[in-house]
């Protein structure tokens, strides 16, 4: 039953800092986003119906987007409810709890998002939901987390460049740039320049490496380097190799 006799549906809106929400009731409004600080964003479609004073709230779909330039592997959203929700619904596809004394709703789960992909919750018959006798209810105090993959992946926008200058007394000058323009900042990163001998390499402090017969692997695991911004190095690489082609060099990234 519609919450006017005379007007069955009626829209609702409201602006708030980190988004702009409609709420209907009785109805299907356009789909709501939260932000997070970490490039993940939630999504819902929120429908409210009345009956017997009270209202019941659906968030369905409920779609996470990973904007960020990693894959993700887990993620969790906060809210805050009325004072007389005791009880948040999800379907098993989630984990859902709720804090009677903060009246906070925590939801869960536990799945890889790649880079730009989303992950959706669609249950019509079993949907996110919790009543209230509080009308228009906008969900409040969001928070959105995820755990990005300590993985390192190529990122779009993160590039290197490595030079290496003749070869004097035994060994090749070698300074190598990394640059983040992927719009992230990243966590820590490996770098990869072909070789065809094995050989020795000098490391600033924080960098490790690793050199075979075809590759060189520089490792920077945990320095990061923020968006816009550049790590540069130089070493000095040993090696029975005569000439050094690095224009093969490689970066790969982690969140």
């Amino acid at each position: 039953m519609g919450l006017l006799l005379a007007m069955p549906l009626l829209v609702v809106s409201a602006t708030y800092a980190l988004f702009s929400q409609q709420l209907s009731v009785d109805a299907t409004v356009s789909s709501v986003a939260y932000i997070s600080n970490n490039y993940t964003t939630v999504t819902y479609t929120k429908t409210a119906t009345f009956a017997a004073g009270v209202y019941t709230y659906k968030l369905n779909p409920f779609v996470i987007k990973n904007n960020g330039v990693t894959s993700i592997t887990a993620w969790r959203v906060q809210f805050t409810v009325p004072n007389d929700t005791t009880a948040i619904t999800c379907p098993t596809t989630v984990t859902c709890t709720i804090n009677n004394t903060t009246h906070v709703v925590t939801i869960t789960r536990t799945v890889t998002i790649a880079a730009g992909a989303s992950s959706t919750i669609n249950n019509t018959s079993n949907s996110i939901r919790f009543t209230s006798t509080v009308a228009y209810y906008t969900p409040q105090n969001v928070n959105i987390s995820a755990t990005y993959s300590t993985a390192y992946v190529a990122i779009p926008g993160l590039t290197v460049v490595a030079t290496a200058s003749p070869k004097s007394g035994g060994a090749f000058p070698l300074s190598v740039v990394i640059t983040n323009n992927s719009g992230q900042p990243i966590s820590g990163w490996r770098v990869t320049i072909p070789t065809t001998k094995t050989c020795t390499s000098t490391v600033p402090a924080g960098v490790t490496y690793t050199c075979t017969s075809t590759v060189l692997t520089y490792t920077g695991a945990a320095i990061p380097i923020a968006n816009g911004s550049q790590y540069s190095f130089s070493t000095s690489v040993t090696s029975t190799m005569t000439t050094w082609t690095t224009t093969g060099a490689a970066v790969k990234g982690k969140a």
